[in-house]
């Protein structure tokens, strides 16, 4: 397969599993997270939406340097994503680990906001590299 088509299954698997993430955030925010099986089904949409955005990362990337890389980046929405997207993950292996411990807390929500912060900044995202890609949107 060649980098394009890896970049475009990447980027619609993505999308899916980042709208299907955003979907089960909503029902735990509306909920409290009172569902053990909601939180579980989000933990682990969330797992997998991190794993392939660090695969997104790595085909733009590769290996090497992604912090630097990422400082350089003249695309402030893209060096905002990446931080916005860290924050998320830092949050949300601290809300799963407290979750597991002992139950809903102030970390998941913090989490859930920094999340959606995160899923607005990706749309932004989304749409400058649509809008460079096909001239449009």
């Amino acid at each position: 397969m060649i980098i394009s088509e890896k970049f475009k299954l990447c980027n619609r698997i993505l999308g899916c599993t980042l709208v299907l993430t955003l979907a089960s955030g909503i029902q735990l925010e509306v909920t409290s997270g009172r569902y053990a099986c909601s939180v579980w089904v989000h933990i682990i949409l969330g797992i997998l939406l991190t794993g392939i955005s660090f695969y997104h990362i790595y085909l733009h990337y590769k290996t090497g340097k992604w912090f630097s890389r990422f400082a350089k980046n003249r695309n402030t929405v893209t060096r905002i994503l990446w931080w916005t997207f860290l924050f998320t993950v830092i949050s949300g292996v601290a809300a799963t680990v407290h979750w597991i411990a002992g139950g809903h807390s102030p970390i998941g929500g913090v989490h859930g906001k920094i999340g959606f912060l995160m899923v607005l900044v990706a749309g932004f995202h989304v749409a400058k590299h649509l809008r460079k890609k096909t001239g449009r949107l």
